[in-house]
């Protein structure tokens, strides 16, 4: 019988864990409007949540919602203040049991891994593959509606599996079936949701890995992509992993396919190769729109060097990790900001 884990608990539900988690959820936000409301009563604050916890009272309040384009339109639910302080209390003692199951491929969400890490590992996977075949197909992969599809009663099964600890097992099932969701779903925008996701998408790592043996397998939350040895290859192995996502009761994206890898695949926000990494088209196309809109706004005062200066640095991040110099030269030059005679900033 596999080890499950307890006790977990009283460790969580204690008032130096829930401070901890305040102070990492505040970084970032020490002056937004909810951090300086709960901070101005912060110990009793953190007592109440204490005491939640500890009688098994907790419910999730109301999620705030919005929508963002990235690139697709997505319903983004945030937690409460409160309520992300409590996920990342939980999420201190839990992330590192789940961490230990996750296989060294899988990016999502986990610390010192992420978006980049996903795309070096990829162009290693890229090269290694050209080398050792002739001519290596790839699969590009992800999971329809995948954060609205998850089925509670098959992610609490996978807890159980886990933990044995009923006050933990509590909190996630509170978690779970009161997010506003019937059967399916967990919310987008919350730390909590990250982490089950993954671990949801566990069994198909080590269905891949273990089960198929396919070396060149990486996977970002429910994006993976495969490097095969042939188009025939590709396409048995396609098969057997779509009928292994369906066991999971979910349902791979209609645009999933196969293709040579001399074209190249689009994952994580790059365009990979074996010799370059390019930025997505629609990302350039969409930050030349935004600079536009922003030597607009600063023409007529309505918003100073600092703000315009800290969107310039979140692109020239971006850029700095694929290979377009004359993209982010072309476009930076072009970037010249006029303020418009006798026009002052706003204060």
């Amino acid at each position: 019988m596999a080890k499950t884990f307890k006790n977990l608990w009283g460790q969580i539900a204690t008032f130096r864990n829930l401070a901890a988690a305040f102070t990492l959820v505040r970084q970032g936000k020490r002056f937004d409007s909810d951090t300086l409301s709960f901070y101005a009563d912060l110990e009793s604050n953190l007592f109440a949540l204490e005491e939640q916890l500890q009688q098994c009272t907790w419910q999730p309040k109301p999620f705030r919602e919005f929508w963002v384009t990235d690139p697709k339109l997505r319903l983004i639910q945030a937690p409460a203040f409160e309520d992300r302080v409590v996920h990342q209390a939980v999420m201190l003692h839990v992330a590192p049991v789940l961490q230990r199951r996750f296989i060294v491929d899988t990016f999502a969400s986990i610390k010192g891994r992420g978006t980049h890490a996903a795309s070096n590992r990829l162009r290693s996977f890229l090269r290694s593959a050209s080398r050792k075949w002739e001519h290596p197909y790839i699969i590009k992969a992800d999971i329809k509606s995948f954060f609205p599809s998850l089925p509670h009663d098959l992610l609490m099964q996978r807890l159980q599996r886990i933990f044995s600890d009923q006050d933990l097992l509590w909190f996630f099932d509170s978690l779970i079936h009161r997010s506003g969701y019937q059967g399916r779903g967990l919310p987008i925008g919350a730390l909590t949701s990250q982490w089950l996701a993954n671990l949801y998408l566990d069994s198909l790592d080590h269905y891949a890995k273990d089960t198929l043996g396919i070396k060149f397998y990486v996977r970002y939350m429910d994006d993976f992509v495969v490097v095969g040895e042939s188009k025939a290859w590709c396409r048995e192995t396609l098969a057997r992993l779509q009928d292994h996502v369906e066991g999971l009761q979910l349902a791979m994206n209609p645009k999933t396919g196969l293709w040579p890898l001399s074209q190249g695949v689009d994952f994580v926000g790059y365009r990979h190769w074996t010799s370059h990494v390019r930025p997505r088209k629609r990302t350039l196309r969409r930050t030349r729109k935004t600079f536009k809109r922003l030597r607009g706004l600063y023409y007529e005062g309505l918003v100073d060097l600092e703000f315009i200066r800290s969107r310039v640095a979140s692109f020239a991040g971006y850029m700095r990790h694929c290979d377009a110099h004359t993209s982010m030269g072309s476009m930076l030059e072009n970037f010249v900001l006029v303020r418009r005679p006798g026009k002052k900033e706003i204060d």
